[in-house]
């Protein structure tokens, strides 16, 4: 795999030719080419220009993968290294012994997760385990391992419901677990209006929140040249018992952090221009 390849050199240098890469992904995926033009034609004017927002789509696609796979990043201080992470207080401040969820979205780079586990949080992330294959290297924590990820991105729904179950385990035993909003559990809950075209915010977060009464914090990512910046939000308001009064102000809250940040981040947009 090009990734076990690059992952040879040091870091950033396989990460930096993933996005060279990904830039010639666009002549092979012409489909996901016009996708992308069309969406950033509908993003505000920027000082670049409609083709160069495009090119640094794609070219982002490619850092994002590698990222993802943790290419070149050997040990947790290139990690460190590479990351920030600001407002790590909302997340300090939860209750002792109350887990808390941390709702991330498929904006900015993957594995929001990671340098908060590295951090020295304990952080189970309810996903696809992207980068768990990679975190068998001397200098991990020990308990860093696969059992951090609990997959529910199976074909089934029966995975998908026992990894919520899980969830709302960990939850309870005050763990914080991380899931995606726009990911691919439960039904849509509500749309939030972007340009070019809204997120779908899903469920199944909001059941695993209402019925574990946790608090939950967005967290977003972007980079800024190679550094990537993870931002903790603060917590959403109190879970409410009725589903559809929930929602509604989750989606009040979370509505202006999405729409600022496709405003700041166009070019790290890369679902919302190749899938939405």
């Amino acid at each position: 795999m090009l990734t076990r390849v690059l992952d040879l050199l040091p870091w950033p240098l396989g990460e930096e030719i993933m996005g060279i890469l990904g830039v010639a992904h666009a002549v092979v995926r012409p489909d996901r080419l016009r996708r992308a033009w069309v969406w950033a034609a509908q993003q505000p004017p920027g000082p670049s220009g409609r083709r160069s927002l495009v090119v640094a789509l794609f070219r982002n696609h490619g850092r994002f993968l590698a990222r993802g796979a943790l290419v070149g990043m050997r040990d947790p201080h290139t990690i460190r290294r590479g990351r920030v992470i600001v407002g790590v207080e909302h997340l300090a401040g939860v209750r002792q012994g109350t887990g808390a969820l941390l709702l991330g979205f498929h904006l900015g780079p993957p594995c929001i997760w990671l340098p908060l586990q590295l951090s020295g949080f304990r952080v189970t992330f309810l996903g696809r385990p992207e980068a768990s294959s990679r975190r068998a290297r001397p200098g991990w924590p020990s308990w860093l391992d696969s059992q951090s990820t609990v997959s529910i991105t199976g074909s089934s729904p029966e995975t998908r419901v026992l990894g919520l179950h899980r969830g709302l385990r960990l939850l309870r035993q005050g763990e914080h677990v991380c899931i995606t909003a726009d990911g691919p559990v439960g039904v849509e809950a509500f749309r939030i209006p972007l340009p070019g075209g809204p997120a779908i915010i899903r469920s199944g977060w909001l059941a695993l929140r209402r019925h574990a009464g946790a608090p939950t914090l967005p967290v977003l990512s972007h980079l800024e040249g190679r550094r990537e910046i993870v931002t903790i939000h603060p917590p959403l308001p109190d879970p409410q018992p009725d589903p559809a009064r929930d929602a509604l102000a989750c989606r009040d809250v979370l509505s202006p952090l999405l729409q600022g940040y496709v405003r700041r981040f166009p070019e790290q947009c890369r679902s919302l221009a190749f899938w939405s």
